[in-house]
């Protein structure tokens, strides 16, 4: 046995080196301005998965039931394979939304409802609770595993384990996770510190298979043997029991798919803490490679401990036991370390978001009810820390309150089929538009109450807590009612029947709701929100100009007064700051009412971080940001872009369902739209051949005339029926505006093409202007907004001789080719993130050949061969949103200057196009009107 106090110091010394990891951690994050970043670190924290119960408990499963443990890490192995679609929209839609917890994702959904948030956090909260208390169990355990002489009276540390244990866990996961209000709900510390004890705790496990399997033994195969010939039959009688081993196998199975993902713990480390979606990807291949590492050895560390001649209910033990008797201490306290970085990396993570929960889903609504307590919204910080301490403590009671009972043993599969409830509710919300409120309601309620009474209740039975008579009689004597034997099913396992009726339940309750209830137009546009999160375009308010009318500095104060209900002066001061330059408005007296949408959106966001997206929603609604005629304005902003509508509200209730908005407006208008583009794109493509033969340009603007005809006559029809939708929506909705943007969008996107058609094809006589070409190029580079980050070298030729151009034409060229490079060069700063790349552009002016030259050139992307051969055809295009006419446009602009364009390209070297231009022979002409201003431009 290790002397108590030395194995004590390891463990605090341990924490303490997490603790100032995390504090490097955040610290950087703060000097950076952003979160630690790396893909490596979020793959390695999903390893918090993996608790004392999988850590300890693996090998005993895999001593009482075979195989059965598998299902365990297989499920989130399958489960992986859909998290490009899934967990990235999840991702996508919290940073959208600001979501803090699954609670607040799930009441996010549904109307921002706080019944619903209510409704799941208690959910949470019940099936939580136990599972910490097991975490607390495995390290009082196993530190009297190795401290402890057989019949010794314990130690005063060991008696004062578990105060010191729940101190330490308090302090360290309010320093780490709880230090601040911090409107990401981002943890960039904590996510380090877990990510460590996972790696601590796999070379931990690695350690004690390796020792086992080939110092014990001697390697697979001896083991392997030695079963064959010594496994005692009781021991394969136990893995006989089960009769219906494959209902089991694919219950395991569900469960661990879905509390890969929904488990509270899991949902906060993949999906809150994610700093980019893209490391979805890095952990799609690094985390399975954890699961089957981590599982390696749980075989052979069960059978060696059969083979050894311990009894099998001592297995839960086996990975720290069997190094300790074979006198490996210091692998000992290595394995004790990997046990205990299980539990604490569990239970901080959980209390943290627990505590969340609690704090935006029942404080803040209840302080919103009860007026007396409204001094607690100052005090949201403090009341966190208070709520994390309750909910750690909680926790360790339970764990001395219930002991040694049946309801901790099995607790680990509960508390899976506990999270399995959440899973309706959320799949449903991202890919079903009808899902609504009620039906969340209904569904979450039903298949907790099954939960509850043919899980929970039974082990309270086991336990002692509750008569036996229920079990075997059913209440009231009824027997179809026996919570483990519900109406009548016997084949299955409790375990295997509890997830089945609780699934019946809560999945046949959400349709039910949904179908017969209606959603809120709120409800509805959520709805779209979460359902194409993955294909939503941007927004697009700036597009609608209106009168700037509104004071700011009014608008300012009412802000500050809803910050200022849950944060200090000096915060709320910083948070109405940074909306308001979030939004695009800072340093403006009077502002537009879509500019105001865009701070109340705002506004919204960065509440919803701090306190929840539903009591974000509610302490905004009623703070009369908006006034009765902004409303009304806004009521009007909506009326003119759906002032196309030649339909009666109730021909428009027939024609379109609010929760198919998108399709209905984008997907079938917008695809209407792009078809024909693409009709008379192949049209154009196929008059290509003719046109070489005879006049080009005559034909081609012919047929764009038609392009013309034939699209702007269902553009000025794209605001389909919103005009009279808009009459019926009382309360305007920003998600609204988003959608209606968006149609917005595509006109302008076919707008463009049409525009680009008609200035490729017209033939309209430049009017060509003698001047300098220097002074001109300076005040087009000058007025064109260059990204920060990216330089532009100006490299004008000195004492260059006039040429004659039309300045409006020419114009185009210049910003077409700036423009195409600034494209090239952030494409590479995306492609090559990390990297030392610097993004430079170059504007040079020279004489080459007797012609004076326009070059512009990037180090960007660059072309291959084939695309560069291809750049100048008419309509082609590598760019998702390009029409494939703008160096058309540059080589037909440039050619009616008598002019030639050349342009050679490398991939990942860059660009250079080269605009080359007649001089003008007749020599400096004094009376020229742009002689002697370069700040003219010719017309």
């Amino acid at each position: 046995m290790l002397d108590a106090v030395s194995v004590l110091a390891v463990l605090v010394l341990y924490m303490g080196l997490l603790f100032l990891t995390a504090l490097r951690v955040e610290r950087r994050s703060s000097e950076e301005g952003r979160p630690f970043n790396s893909a490596l670190i979020y793959s390695l924290s999903l390893g918090v998965y993996c608790t004392a119960w999988t850590y300890y408990g693996s090998v005993g499963k895999a001593v009482t039931s075979g195989l059965l443990f598998l299902p365990i890490y297989l499920g989130p192995t399958i489960a992986i394979m859909l998290w490009w679609t899934i967990l990235r929209k999840l991702v996508r839609i919290k940073t959208i939304h600001h979501i803090t917890s699954i609670a607040d994702f799930i009441s996010a959904r549904y109307d921002k409802s706080l019944a619903v948030g209510a409704l799941a956090t208690f959910i949470a909260l019940i099936g939580t609770m136990p599972y910490i208390a097991l975490q607390f169990k495995a390290v009082f355990s196993t530190f009297a595993l190795i401290t402890s002489e057989p019949g010794a009276e314990p130690s005063w540390i060991s008696s004062h384990l578990g105060s010191v244990t729940v101190s330490l866990m308090i302090v360290f996961t309010i320093v780490l996770g709880v230090r601040r209000v911090d409107p990401t709900e981002r943890h960039p510390g904590l996510v380090m510190a877990i990510a460590v004890e996972c790696l601590v705790k796999l070379v931990a496990f690695l350690a004690a298979g390796i020792f086992v399997t080939y110092f014990m033994f001697d390697g697979f195969g001896d083991i392997l043997a030695r079963v064959r010939m010594e496994l005692p039959q009781h021991i394969l009688e136990m893995w006989k029991a089960d009769q219906v081993w494959s209902v089991t196998w694919m219950t395991y199975l569900v469960l661990a798919m879905s509390a890969i993902m929904f488990l509270p713990r899991q949902f906060h480390v993949s999906v809150v803490e994610n700093f980019d979606e893209k490391h979805i990807r890095t952990a799609m291949w690094v985390f399975p490679l954890y699961m089957l590492l981590i599982n390696v050895f749980v075989f052979p560390i069960a059978m060696g401990g059969i083979l050894k001649g311990h009894s099998h209910l001592e297995a839960d033990t086996f990975v720290l036991s069997l190094p300790l008797q074979a006198g490996q201490n210091w692998l000992s306290v290595l394995v004790f370390l990997g046990g205990a970085s299980a539990a604490t990396g569990m239970i901080m993570i959980s209390s943290i978001t627990v505590s969340t929960m609690i704090t935006n889903h029942f404080l803040l609504p209840l302080v919103g009810w009860i007026p007396w307590l409204a001094f607690l919204r100052r005090r949201l910080l403090h009341c966190r820390w208070a709520a994390l301490a309750i909910v750690i403590l909680s926790g360790y009671w339970f764990e001395q309150a219930v002991g040694e009972s049946y309801m901790l043993v099995n607790i680990g599969m509960i508390s899976f089929a506990a999270a399995f409830q959440f899973a309706p509710a959320i799949l449903h919300g991202i890919f079903w538009r009808r899902g609504n409120k009620m039906g969340a309601l209904l569904g979450l309620g039903a298949g907790f109450t099954v939960w509850f009474y043919t899980l929970l209740l039974p082990a309270f039975v086991r336990s002692g807590w509750v008569s036996y008579a229920l079990l075997d009689q059913g209440p009231f004597g009824i027997a179809i009612l026996r919570p483990e034997r519900l109406f009548g099913i016997t084949e299955l396992g409790p375990l295997a029947q509890a997830v089945f009726w609780s699934t019946v339940f809560n999945v046949g309750f959400y349709v039910f709701g949904s179908l017969v209830f209606k959603q809120s137009p709120t409800e509805r546009s959520l709805a779209e929100d979460f359902v194409g999160a993955l294909t939503a375009g941007p927004d697009l308010t700036k597009s609608t100009h209106r009168e700037s009318y509104i004071d700011l500095a009014s608008k300012a104060k009412t802000i500050l007064k809803v910050f200022g209900q849950f944060f200090s002066e000096e915060e709320a001061k910083a948070m109405t700051t940074k909306c308001i330059r979030e939004a695009g408005v800072e340093g403006k007296d009077r502002i537009s009412i879509t500019e105001l949408a865009r701070i109340h959106n705002e506004v919204e966001r960065f509440l919803s971080g701090s306190v929840g997206a539903a009591t974000a929603h509610r302490w905004l609604t009623q703070s009369g940001l908006f006034s009765d005629r902004e409303a009304r304005d806004l009521s009007e902003v909506y009326s003119e872009i759906l002032a196309g509508l030649k339909v009666t509200p109730e021909d428009l209730q027939r024609r379109i369902d609010y929760y198919q908005e998108r399709e209905a407006l984008l997907g079938q208008h917008a695809a209407e739209l792009e078809e024909k583009v693409r009709e008379r794109t192949r049209d154009l493509e196929a008059a290509q051949e003719e046109l070489i033969k005879r006049e080009r340009l005559s034909v081609l603007g012919q047929l764009t005339g038609v392009v013309s005809h034939e699209l702007r006559n269902p553009l000025g029809v794209i605001s389909f029926s919103n005009y009279y939708l808009k009459r019926n929506i009382k309360d305007p909705d920003e998600k609204i505006v988003k959608h209606l943007d968006r149609i917005a969008e595509q006109v302008g996107h076919c707008d463009l093409i049409i525009d680009e058609l008609l200035e490729y094809t017209r033939g309209t006589q430049s009017s060509l202007v003698r001047g300098e070409i220097n002074p001109w190029i300076e005040q087009v580079l000058d007025q064109m907004a260059i990204p920060e980050g990216i330089r532009v070298h100006r490299s004008l030729g000195r004492s260059l001789p006039p040429v004659r151009f039309d300045g409006e034409k020419l114009r185009r060229v210049v910003i077409n080719l700036v423009e195409n490079a600034l494209q090239a060069v952030r494409s590479r700063v995306e492609a090559e993130k990390g990297s030392d790349y610097r993004p430079v552009l170059r504007v040079a002016t020279s004489l080459v050949d007797g012609a004076l030259c326009i070059e512009v050139s990037d180090n960007g992307m660059g072309m291959d061969l084939d695309t560069a051969s291809r750049a100048f055809e008419p309509l082609f295009t590598t760019k998702p949103r390009g029409t494939g006419l703008g160096l058309a446009v540059v080589k037909k602009v440039v050619e009616e200057h008598g002019g030639r364009v050349l342009l050679s390209s490398q991939l990942r070297q860059g660009t250079s196009v080269s605009v080359f231009l007649s001089i003008d022979q007749e020599g400096n002409d004094e009376s020229d009107p742009l002689h002697g201003d370069p700040t003219r431009e010719p017309v």
